[in-house]
């Protein structure tokens, strides 16, 4: 190439519905976007004016911002973007219509949030206002997952662009080995093993990647340097990526300072650093391609997002983001069991109340429902997530009773109950195969327990054993299934005594097994280790519940036993106990945990009630409490209720995977080996996984599933992990329903480390979310299933399937419960 050019694009990410401020159109709500975004317009129209050819690249999410906000508030800046569309050549990308964490989007609500941003009905989509066609996706806090490059290619998007940064507001960089000049700042073509559809990657840097290199001219000359040493220079992109409303773009008053640093003076600072600079080029991404090809390949199976430890804690890990998740996935059950229920024969009524429950379901996924805030989130915009989730559920309940009223007009009170299972996953590219095995747990109304049977007649003759636990002050029945998906059952309840057909549950003072699985303890209730086939699970120990506050760690020393029985005839067997961890001035963590194993499964249920003290609000920010409008106590610094040490090992060559499953029902996984290309050896949290139901970690020969169920508790990423360096291998520790907290990762990436140490300083996202527990209560249940291989067997995926979304009971006996998955009390209220 004779003559090479650096060319520089802006891109201003637009959304006006925030976690960290309110509704309110002052500096305490939007009002400091359209402040900023108006600053943005004024100094790009002016410097057009002066002749400088510079662009600006808008994403902007529709339903919150293009269509509520600013026509209402500040309609001028819609037009203004036409305009400079239209007549300077500004671009407009898509993010999502909902402002939604679309990498925890099943395909249904991935394809209504990424249709209606290109264009909608209320005609706020970027084809509908600014009349063109986009061709990429800047996804909201860059959320992505393997399964959108099939995803994003049916509806006409070809390209994405996610960060490579040097900062801890990152996608990629540390996922990866360093990327050379000429791939850092070029497009790539974006594949995983397995998916035949590929898109093109833009890589993107921000305003944190800015400041590592002190100014845009000193960055943009050093790049030069090195574009012109290359034996064939090339062209390069800088694509600097920001929110529309940081105040980096308005400038930051420092007197003298702002002087002597022309970052500090916005988007004009940035604009005269590149005055006078002739192989500078303004462009947009989307100009950029037009002549600009990918120059090579990249894959990573990484789910990705900007947040915390360049994951999805930010979004998961707070108590609130567990409530409000749950009563995201009760909507779900409950419209996919409607479905299956009414068949073909959907009626209007029903398909109304699906509708509005799907259309508030949607408008409830907006990441700033559940961050990217911490430690807690805005007041305002909770209470507005929690009024649209409990809306949600109670349409989809109403359309649910339709459908059981045409399923089961006949249902009596004569002790009897039908157990139906359905598909779980209406995307095409579900993996789920054959019949889920269940551990039923159906709630059982007070009474005497002379109204409890002794098992279960099938509608074909057969006896099933059965079992009734007392469980939180109510009783429950429990049994064993293989449920052919979408086959009713039929079951009445019996006095007559059955078996199990499998060895059977065996507890004593030290272990519990059944012959499939067993489970030891040491001589303070401790469980030490998981053992199957020969190999046992622990790392010195498997199971611990504890919380790190006020800078030291605090666990349960001692489990006082409540229950340890082996029930009908070895059915099932349980042992459940209580500790407490003190974390000083009297107060103390109450755990209650409840072990179970079921006679024919290789399985460990675990449940988990723990109860947080309320502690003093102490070393808060009071001008983010402000803006929180809520203020926490800064000493609670990690939530471990049930951490698991499994004993796994990486080593070099082989190191740890995670399996995971994502909402779309695709499976992918990545490997744990960022030390063999950076300094990140050891990660103090990591949560890359977004789990549909599971996730799963493995050394390539034994591996462990953790299952959640949306009968209790969910989280888009429910299970954060930590790895730990020792004699050369690599140990891991997961931390279902907890948040881990430590230190940031290392970035390669980084020119002089400034960025990252000043944003390790001033970002109010990188914060932990353990504050968010003081003072709750948290419910919680797991499936853990060891496994051999490397990736977990379709029959186990199945299984954890099933535990994740139980099968439907329908009954009209007053002796049977209704199914927790039918209701959502809320965020105060624990279900």
């Amino acid at each position: 190439m004779n003559d090479p050019k650096i060319h520089i694009a802006f891109r201003f990410h637009g959304n006006f519905y925030h976690s960290y401020r309110g509704d309110t159109p002052d500096e305490m709500g939007f009002g400091k976007d359209i402040r900023i975004i108006r600053h943005i317009i004024r100094v790009l129209d002016e410097y057009n004016r002066r002749g400088v050819p510079v662009k600006g690249t808008w994403d902007f999410e529709n339903y919150f911002s293009l269509e509520t906000i600013m026509p209402r508030h500040c309609p001028d800046l819609i037009e203004a973007m036409r305009r400079r569309v239209k007549a300077q050549g500004d671009e407009a990308q898509i993010m999502s219509y909902n402002n939604g964490l679309i990498a925890a989007s099943t395909a249904r609500e991935f394809e209504a949030a990424i249709a209606r941003a290109i264009t909608n009905d209320a005609g706020s989509g970027v084809k509908d206002l600014f009349g063109v066609d986009p061709v990429m996706a800047r996804p909201q806090e860059m959320m992505y997952t393997p399964g959108h490059l099939s995803l994003y290619r049916r509806l006409g998007i070809e390209a994405i662009s996610l960060f490579y940064s040097a900062v801890p507001f990152n996608t990629f960089s540390n996922f990866v080995p360093p990327l050379g000049l000429r791939e850092r700042f070029n497009p790539l073509t974006l594949k995983y093993p397995g998916i035949d559809e590929t898109m093109t990657l833009v890589p993107a840097c921000n305003t944190g990647d800015l400041i590592d290199n002190l100014t845009l001219r000193r960055w943009v000359k050093r790049l030069r340097r090195l574009q012109m040493k290359e034996k064939e220079p090339f062209d390069l992109l800088l694509l600097i990526d920001m929110d529309a409303d940081d105040d980096f773009w308005y400038g930051i008053k420092a007197p003298l300072l702002d002087r002597l640093w022309s970052s500090l003076r916005g988007l004009e600072g940035l604009l005269d650093d590149l005055a006078g600079l002739d192989f500078i080029h303004y462009t947009t991404p989307a100009e950029y391609l037009k002549d600009h090809p990918p120059v090579g390949e990249i894959s990573f199976g990484q789910d990705t997002a900007d947040g915390s430890f360049d994951g999805y804690s930010s979004w998961a890990e707070k108590w609130s983001n567990q409530r409000l998740w749950t009563g995201i996935e009760r909507s779900r059950v409950l419209e996919l069991r409607t479905r299956h229920l009414l068949g073909k024969e959907t009626s209007a009524a029903s398909e109304a109340e699906l509708s509005r429950s799907f259309e508030e379901r949607l408008r409830a996924l907006s990441t700033t429902h559940f961050g990217m805030s911490s430690p807690v989130m805005n007041v305002t915009r909770l209470r507005a997530a929690e009024n649209l989730v409990r809306s949600s559920v109670e349409t989809a309940r109403r359309a649910m009773d339709i459908a059981v009223s045409k399923a089961f007009p006949d249902a009596g009170q004569d002790g009897s109950f039908a157990l139906v299972d359905y598909p779980r996953d209406l995307s095409p590219s579900s993996r789920e195969d054959g019949p889920g095995r269940v551990l039923m747990r159906i709630p059982l109304t007070p009474g005497g327990d002379g109204a409890a049977p002794s098992s279960l007649v099938k509608d074909d003759g057969s006896v099933v054993p059965c079992a009734v636990l007392p469980y939180g002050g109510n009783r429950e029945l429990l049994f064993v299934e293989s449920m052919p998906s979408s086959v009713p059952r039929h079951y009445r309840a019996s006095a007559k005594p059955a078996a199990p057909e499998h060895p059977p549950v065996t507890i004593d003072g030290d272990s519990m097994g059944n012959g499939l699985v067993t489970l030891r303890f040491d001589r303070n209730n401790q469980a030490v280790s998981l053992d199957v086939d020969g190999a046992c699970y622990d790392g010195g120990r498997f199971m611990e519940s504890a919380v790190s506050y006020d800078g030291s760690r605090r666990g349960v020393d001692r489990w006082e036993t409540l229950e340890s029985a082996s029930m009908s005839n070895g059915l099932i067997g349980i042992k459940r106990t209580r500790g407490e961890a003190m974390i000083g001035g009297g107060k103390k963590v109450l755990f209650e945990r409840e072990l179970l194993m079921a006679a024919g499964l290789p399985f460990l249920y675990v449940r988990m009630l723990v109860r947080y003290p309320s502690t003093e609000h102490r070393r808060f920010d009071r001008g983010r409490a402000g803006r929180l409008e809520q203020s926490w106590d800064g000493r609670w610094e990690e939530v471990m209720p049930c951490e698991l040490f499994p004993g796994i090992e990486g080593a070099a060559g082989k190191p740890l995977r995670v399996w995971k499953k994502n909402a779309c029902g695709a499976v992918s996984s990545y490997d744990l080996d960022y030390g063999r290309f950076s300094k990140n050896r050891e990660l103090d949290s990591c949560n890359n996984h977004q789990t549909h139901g599971w996730m799963a970690v493995t050394d390539g020969a034994r591996g462990l599933l953790l299952a959640e169920t949306a009968d209790l508790c969910a989280s888009p990423a429910f299970c954060p992990l930590r790895t730990r360096e020792r004699g050369g291998k690599s140990l891991v520790s997961l931390n279902p329903f907890g948040t881990y907290y430590g230190k940031q990762l290392r970035y390669g990436a980084a020119h002089t480390g400034l960025g990252r140490f000043l944003a390790l300083r001033t970002s109010d996202h990188l914060d932990s979310y353990a504050p968010s527990y003081n003072g709750r209560e948290q419910r919680f249940a797991l499936m853990v299933a060891p496994y051999r291989g490397d990736e977990p067997s379709r029959q186990l995926q199945t299984d954890a399937a099933a535990f994740f979304y139980p099968c439907m009971v329908h009954s009209k006996d007053p002796l049977i419960g209704e199914s927790r998955a039918a209701r959502w009390s809320g965020l105060d209220h624990a279900d």
